[in-house]
């Protein structure tokens, strides 16, 4: 007996031990499993408080929602606009391509997608056709983003000003001479 008494002295302790810290370990295990559940449910479903806006819907996913050939006008502009975001313009026109890729473009394109049957009767009263308009303001857009980046002149200042300084620099008395081959 007094092997199996002291055994049990030994695993009682132990055994009190193991499930005091796991039940603290499962509790916490469970908790954050929750705390995770609850954070992607929130990211999935929209808060009923706070409605998204329109332009919330990025501008790739609208424009693969319009009927051809407008898809492919929209595609295009976005195309357009992701190049140009690398580019170096000018302040104007630099605020004018970010503006038409977060605001103009979904914009309009949401307030396409959002026509309704009996919206689409209206405009048709009134001798308008939607597709028409949309398209409209489409090449509008891009008239716009030709017309900014035509007046943009900031590339050609840079050049013209590294050439003025390359002249200053090595066009003075002394320096400019040249090196025969």
């Amino acid at each position: 007996m007094g092997h199996l008494e002291h055994a049990l002295n030994i695993l009682f302790p132990l055994l009190f031990f193991a499930i005091l810290f796991g039940f603290l370990l499962l509790r916490r295990d469970m908790r954050h499993r929750h705390l995770l559940e609850r954070l992607q449910l929130e990211r999935s479903a929209p808060s009923v408080t706070q409605p998204l806006p329109a332009e919330a819907e990025a501008a790739p996913a609208l424009a693969l929602r319009l009927p051809e050939p407008h898809r492919l006008y929209a595609l295009a502009l976005l195309c357009r606009l992701q190049d140009l975001s690398g580019a170096r313009l000018g302040s104007r026109t630099s605020y004018l391509v970010s503006q038409t890729r977060s605001e103009y473009l979904p914009q309009t394109l949401q307030a396409y997608l959002n026509l309704t049957p009996a919206a689409r009767a209206h405009l048709s009263s009134t001798g308008q056709n939607p597709e028409s308009v949309l398209r409209e303001q489409l090449e509008l857009i891009n008239k716009g983003l030709d017309d900014a980046l035509a007046a943009d002149q900031t590339a050609a200042q840079q050049v013209l000003t590294q050439g003025a300084f390359l002249r200053d620099v090595f066009q003075r008395e002394g320096v400019g001479e040249k090196i025969e081959a």
